[in-house]
């Protein structure tokens, strides 16, 4: 099965999608393709090259200002805030989930991280996990937490510098 991943556009079937998140489903349904129009946000959908109006998955990603630094060594001594990407959603439709592609869309989006680092100055991919269920999800492709001894924040991101590897290794 081929797919493509590209920015949603008015051909793409927005109504269709259910991730089983309500909240997911209604921002594509509702807030995604206005978003992207106005600059505010960039949803990417998924589809099949045999279905490309139908959408079996997405990511949004926003600029992002980081005001509390990631305990990180590289970054305790720099002014804030820093540059960075946010992954602000990312879903799967209830048919393909447990099929890779919600992989697929993490790495495409680490790959626009890594070309918007080439153009402009950002430290990292960061995301608000929804649950603490999605965080093996995220830790399994590296992401660290913000701060490791604040076990109540979600918060994770992905420094540049793993981005960079993770987008090499796939060339």
């Amino acid at each position: 099965m081929s797919i493509t991943v590209e920015e949603v556009t008015q051909q793409h079937n927005r109504k269709a999608f259910d991730c089983g998140v309500a909240e997911l489903n209604q921002f594509l349904q509702q807030q995604a393709r206005q978003k992207t129009v106005k600059h505010i946000s960039k949803t990417y959908v998924a589809c099949r090259d045999s279905e490309p109006a139908t959408i079996i998955g997405y990511h949004t990603l926003i600029g992002y200002s980081v005001t509390t630094p990631p305990a990180h060594k590289y970054y305790k001594k720099y002014p804030h805030p820093l540059s960075g990407v946010k992954l602000a959603r990312l879903a799967v439709d209830c048919s393909q989930q447990g099929q890779g592609l919600g992989k697929r869309l993490l790495i495409d989006a680490i790959y626009r991280t890594v070309l918007v680092s080439q153009q402009i100055s950002a430290i990292g991919l960061f995301v608000d996990p929804i649950t603490p269920e999605v965080v093996p999800f995220y830790q399994q492709y590296n992401f660290l937490p913000i701060d490791p001894n604040d076990h109540s924040r979600l918060e994770m991101w992905l420094p540049i510098k793993t981005c960079v590897e993770i987008v090499n290794t796939l060339q």
